[in-house]
């Protein structure tokens, strides 16, 4: 299948042909913000850790950024901080970009799976998200569709179960269906702990086959859940669902998906649309996820969670 147009990146070629074409090997962060649209930068420095021999060990072996640890509601509650708060202290005190994503552990129930999420599943999904901003749609392109089952008096201890309906990047392809499950919603204590066990049933090839298993040094279990993007598109769906449909702030408010900002968008673009990478005795290639992922990392470093992955504009406007 092919992929529709609106998710297609320029190729090696396009990049090459851009008027302006320059080298770097340091201070990338920066050298990246500075591009033109007509700008192409190659880095000339390999940027994945040679213990990870290519960009898929590394998304799965690579250190994560991980948010603060709960071992009951009791401290949870005791504590009151979000999750967005937990991650801006977590993304604030960033040592190193060599990261593949942050992570959250569950601390109630009975899935207590390490969930993990990378920034450029991030992005990805919230480019899927604004996919469907009518400004992007043709005639017959599907929506993001929300089904909420959120009336048991269980929903305020468990969360919501939601059932959503998220396109394909690829042409004629059939929308993923999937239920997202404990969806916080209700205004009360056990919030601090179901937004903890968010969880879904959807299974792209991406999920499928990302299978990983922990070092003997890593405490945490090898069994992981990993999302993706079109779960992320999924959740902001449901959070405009809740706030639009029902005035309901808390499904936003207890979020664990880090949002970009305006800024991080234009940047990731560039990562995308401008910019290449060589290494010793090899030819220039576009930057694959792990190396998109080191270089998001290295953005947050340098200016901070708030002006990274807290959004402060209308997310659906974003322009990919």
């Amino acid at each position: 299948m092919k992929t529709k147009s609106y998710f297609v990146q320029p190729t090696l070629g396009q990049i090459k042909r851009c008027t302006n074409v320059r080298e770097a090997s340091s201070d990338l962060v920066n050298q990246i913000l500075n591009l033109q649209s007509d700008d192409a930068l190659i880095i000339k420095r390999r940027l994945i850790p040679e213990e990870h021999e290519n960009s898929r060990k590394f998304m799965k072996h690579a250190a994560e950024v991980k948010t603060k640890r709960f071992r009951s509601l009791e401290e949870a509650v005791k504590t009151r901080r979000t999750p967005v708060q937990l991650r801006e202290e977590a993304f604030d005190n960033l040592r190193s970009p060599i990261k593949g994503g942050y992570s959250f552990k569950p601390f109630v129930g009975n899935d207590k799976r390490t969930r993990r999420i990378s920034l450029v599943e991030c992005l990805e999904g919230t480019k899927l998200y604004c996919y469907v901003n009518p400004e992007n749609l043709d005639s017959i392109t599907p929506s993001i569709t929300v089904k909420p089952y959120d009336d048991a008096v269980r929903v305020e201890r468990e969360g919501a179960e939601v059932i959503v309906k998220v396109p394909s990047r690829m042409k004629k392809a059939s929308r993923y269906e999937f239920k997202v499950s404990s969806v916080t919603v209700a205004d009360t204590k056990n919030k601090w702990g179901t937004a903890y066990n968010i969880s879904t049933d959807h299974d792209c090839q991406s999920k499928r086959f990302n299978i990983r298993y922990a070092c003997d040094w890593d405490k945490e279990s090898s069994k992981v859940f990993n999302f993706c993007a079109h779960e992320v598109a999924a959740y902001l769906a449901i959070v405009d669902h809740y706030w639009t449909e029902k005035k309901n702030v808390i499904p936003l408010q207890m979020s664990q998906f880090a949002i970009p900002s305006k800024e991080t968008v234009d940047y990731y673009n560039k990562l995308c649309k401008n910019c290449l990478i060589q290494e010793d005795g090899e030819k220039a290639r576009t930057l694959n996820h792990a190396e998109k992922e080191i270089l998001l990392w290295g953005l947050v470093k340098k200016f901070g969670h708030d002006n990274t992955f807290f959004a402060k504009d209308k997310v659906r406007d974003y322009k990919f």
